[in-house]
């Protein structure tokens, strides 16, 4: 929302220094201007920033929910769900983990097993 609304005020500065320009207002183009480029990479920063925290969270349930639905994984497995290098498949799965989205315990080097608690109540053992 943040970068949204910085993206917006310096489309906004720019439609003003285009008017100023039209009008022939030297000092309210310069300010515009200035405005303008001062709201735009904190703008794109902002929303660019926002979407890999989306893409982050995205990732981190996704783990969790393909941990939880087998009785173990082996991070190979989850490797080529994400199409990530088996590493980076352990990585988000020990983050997802520290971070409560899922709960279970590593056996070995490559093995996950997911806490049965974890599982929904229509999965649960009768």
């Amino acid at each position: 929302m943040l970068g949204a609304g910085a993206l917006a005020i310096a489309g906004l500065s720019t439609i003003l220094a285009i008017s100023g320009a039209a009008l022939q207002q030297g000092l309210s183009v310069a300010a515009a201007s200035l405005c303008a480029a001062l709201f735009f990479v904190p703008g794109l920063y902002f929303l660019g920033y926002s979407r890999r925290l989306s893409s982050r969270e995205i990732a981190l349930a996704h783990a969790a929910s393909f941990a939880t639905a087998r009785e173990a994984i082996r991070i190979q497995e989850l490797a080529d769900d994400l199409r990530v290098p088996p590493e980076d498949a352990e990585r988000i799965l020990r983050k997802a983990i520290r971070e409560g989205h899922v709960r279970g315990r590593f056996e070995g080097v490559d093995r996950f097993v997911a806490d049965k608690s974890e599982r929904g109540p229509s999965e649960e053992d009768p």
